[in-house]
């Protein structure tokens, strides 16, 4: 199933309210990782790209919803 932008920023947005039971989000965060090609999905909603938590401080990441998805789907993979 494909998913167009509108639709991903609203399961982005259910996910960033987190409105519902946990099993609800759950399958919130699988349906948008399942959607787009960026490999860490739904996990750009609370942590950078290539995030390492021995480095990097999150205190500032703050993207917006449409951040998110957008950067979710323009991800295209390095091919070797």
């Amino acid at each position: 199933m494909h998913m167009d932008r509108e639709a991903l920023i609203q399961i982005g947005r259910q996910l960033v309210e987190a409105k519902g039971t946990e099993e609800e989000i759950d399958k919130l965060y699988e349906l948008f990782s399942g959607n787009v090609p960026h490999p860490d999905g739904a996990n750009l909603f609370y942590y950078p790209e290539n995030y390492n938590a021995r480095r990097d401080d999150i205190s500032s990441y703050n993207p917006s919803v449409e951040q998110v998805v957008d950067l979710a789907l323009n991800y295209k993979p390095i091919l070797p």
